[in-house]
């Protein structure tokens, strides 16, 4: 960890260890939160959300006070995430792919539609404020849609070509806000339309049961050891996989706009079809679902644990009023068309629900509600599959050449 004084204030930058740490903890804060409070567990909000906020809470108060500046490592997130994905990636079947194929395609036609409509409303509101419009634009597609990596690829461009003073800056904030709005409404979105509509889900369990106790007694090792040998094999496939597609990457994709992570799921993808047709080795599902919820609750963690809530102040009145338009257009758009167009059960309502958070800024947030539901409702891997092949990867891809045509012609 290193710290140092810098004008009587002390600068903190804890390593990837502590940051660990403290987001491993606040999992565990949070779960003992929400225990307590009937509200928090019948709105299925998620558990690593709750125990992480009071951190960022705590730095910000240090931060305001000048008792001492933390900035986490958040390069740690990428990795965890990757690390994530390509686990999630295994579970990529044929079958399972060819199914949410078409459900994919609409997914993204629809999320398309309402990143113009962002823009739209963005832009509109700017100009009835007497704004400039691209600062709406800013505010709407590129921030909400977008998330922190297209603000910082775009934010710089708008303050040069419009002297827009300060506008990466108030954009980084209102992504900031729309993860934190996204995490507090996702779920409550998707209890209501469980309650309103009786949805059931046809996986009412994580596993059957009694399948399962047939399994452990048949095997000829104790549970405990096959069950740690199927998890070495998925960290040993995943960590392959993320190793072909760094490979894949440096030596093929360097002067392509694509994020990393996507050769990594390829890999995986392609792994998992090798094995399923071979019968070479076999991925293991206990094993696979128990990694996937662990990871992807540290990355959620350590997310909300580094959260520049100070940030959040930098945003204005008038672009915190255009956020909380873009909030309510996203809302019906999640409740009126992802949910009436992706099929109104189950299943369309985590379409819903991951729809909101990745149009809110951060497609893992619509992953971390819908495992919130899922604990209390039961599984959906292809919904996961499906939100994160949409929400990380065409959506990263289009948006480039969406957010280009809307600033030409706009």
């Amino acid at each position: 960890m290193d710290d140092q004084v810098i004008q009587n204030i002390l600068h903190i930058q804890p390593n990837a260890f502590v940051f660990l740490g403290i987001a491993l903890v606040s999992y565990f804060l949070g779960r003992l939160i929400k225990s307590k409070i009937p509200l928090l567990q019948k709105l299925s909000i998620p558990v690593p959300f709750i125990g992480g906020l009071p951190v960022a809470g705590i730095i910000l108060l240090f931060r305001i006070t000048d008792t001492a500046i933390i900035n986490f490592d958040v390069s740690l997130n990428s990795i965890v995430l990757r690390f994530f994905l390509t686990m999630l990636a295994l579970f990529g079947t044929w079958k399972l792919i060819s199914r949410g194929t078409w459900v994919s395609m609409l997914f993204w036609a629809l999320a398309l539609v309402l990143g113009v409509l962002q823009a739209l409303v963005g832009i509109g509101a700017c100009e009835m404020l007497g704004l400039h419009k691209h600062l709406g634009l800013l505010v709407g597609t590129i921030s909400m849609i977008g998330g922190y990596d297209t603000v910082n690829n775009f934010a710089p461009t708008i303050e040069r070509l419009d002297a827009i003073s300060g506008a990466a800056q108030m954009a980084s904030g209102v992504v900031t806000l729309g993860m934190i709005l996204s995490l507090m409404i996702g779920a409550p979105l998707g209890e209501y339309l469980i309650s309103k509509y009786k949805l059931k889900n046809p996986n009412s369990t994580e596993f059957d049961n009694q399948r399962l106790s047939r399994s452990i007694l048949r095997s000829p090792r104790p549970f405990y050891q096959q069950h740690t040998v199927e998890c070495m094999k998925i960290l040993a496939l995943s960590f392959v996989c993320m190793a072909l597609g760094d490979l894949f990457n440096h030596y093929f994709l360097q002067d392509v706009f694509i994020p990393d992570y996507v050769s990594c799921m390829i890999f995986a993808i392609l792994i998992r079809n090798f094995a399923d047709k071979t019968n070479f080795f076999s991925v293991d599902g206990l094993a696979l679902r128990t990694l996937t919820k662990v990871i992807l609750t540290i990355f959620i963690a350590l997310s909300t644990c580094s959260l520049r809530l100070d940030m959040i102040g930098s945003v204005t009145w008038e672009v915190l009023l255009i956020t909380f338009l873009e909030l309510l257009l996203n809302v019906i758009y999640a409740r009126w068309v992802y949910f009436n167009f992706l099929g109104r059960n189950f299943k369309g309502m985590l379409f819903a629900v991951g729809g909101l958070s990745f149009s809110m800024g951060v497609c893992g947030n619509g992953l971390s509600n819908m495992q919130s539901l899922c604990e209390k409702y039961g599984p959906s891997t292809d919904g996961f599959l499906v939100l994160s092949i949409v929400g990380l990867i065409m959506l990263n891809v289009s948006n480039v050449f969406l957010i280009n045509f809307l600033m030409m012609i706009f």
